[in-house]
């Protein structure tokens, strides 16, 4: 019922002695269901108040949000690009290392042989794994399982194969040249500002069709 939107998100539950008679099932049971459900995501139980719907799609988990890829799923990836990764590039301009420049040069040379096979597909998911790349260079545990998950979608995009593409490819190659260059000078304003141009034209590339 919570699903098929019979409740919205803050709606109040029927008490439990309604419930029972509804599935014919016993007050017990309903109330263990109920905790079920709390513990899912779907509902809060408030004391001498009642439960209450928190969501109608449950608790979001990785495992679900990998299994439920839709329209949506570039988008929401492309997003959570932009939200992090000007940050990020800000923060690793001012300390990276040469180190670490050697490696995202490294991570550059595989995104620009996939521009030269013209693969639109392996682009994006190169791109992707470009950050993953710079925030395992950056120390941060919880950028990196963020950008994992971020690769294991990217995997699953298949950017159209059109003259435009290829052209989205080229202005994005040219403005990664000029973030890496940015980062290697150290100039955090400008790293930051790049990247975020960058995924401005990764987004286009990843909605070409």
């Amino acid at each position: 019922m919570i699903q098929r939107g019979r409740f919205s998100v803050g709606d109040r539950l029927p008490g439990e002695r309604r419930l029972a008679e509804m599935f014919g099932s016993s007050r017990n049971t309903i109330r263990e269901a109920l905790c079920n459900l709390e513990t899912m995501g779907y509902v809060e139980i408030r004391r001498r108040s009642g439960c209450y719907i928190k969501s109608t799609q449950g608790r979001l988990e990785w495992e679900a949000l990998r299994s439920r890829a839709s329209s949506r799923t570039a988008a929401q990836m492309v997003e959570a690009l932009s939200l992090t990764v000007p940050g990020l590039s800000r923060r690793m301009a001012a300390m990276h290392g040469a180190a670490d420049i050697d490696v995202l040069e490294r991570a550059t040379a595989r995104l620009g042989r996939a521009i030269v096979n013209r693969q639109p597909a392996e682009v994006g998911r190169q791109y992707v794994r470009f950050f993953l790349t710079l925030a395992e260079t950056s120390g941060n545990d919880f950028l990196t399982l963020l950008m994992r998950e971020l690769v294991t979608a990217a995997d699953g995009l298949e950017p159209g194969g059109t003259g435009m593409s290829e052209v989205i490819i080229d202005a994005l190659f040219a403005c990664h040249v000029e973030f890496i260059n940015a980062l290697k000078r150290g100039d955090q304003s400008a790293a930051a500002t790049l990247a975020e141009n960058c995924i401005e034209t990764f987004a286009r590339l990843v909605a070409a069709d």
